[in-house]
């Protein structure tokens, strides 16, 4: 139950995001706070759990940041138009 919340709440962060920024800089402004986010979260996971906050902020941010970049390059390899 834990985990579905977390998951939730840090899939409606970046949803939210888009609704208050300005369709002209919404990849950027959104790409950007997606990772504050992300660090947020893993600093936060890992604090809970007893680990280094760094390390654990760092960690999520970096697998965080991969996923977003095979993401674009995807799309970028099919033509996909956001």
């Amino acid at each position: 139950l834990a985990s579905a919340i977390t998951f939730a709440v840090g899939a409606a962060l970046p949803l939210v995001m888009t609704l208050i920024t300005p369709s002209s800089s919404m990849i950027p402004f959104v790409a950007g706070s997606s990772l504050v986010f992300l660090a947020l979260m893993g600093g936060l996971a890992a604090r809970t759990g007893g680990a280094n906050l760094a390390v654990g902020a760092g960690r999520v941010t970096l697998w965080g940041a991969l996923a977003m970049a095979a993401t674009a390059a995807v799309g970028a390899i099919f033509g996909t138009v956001v």
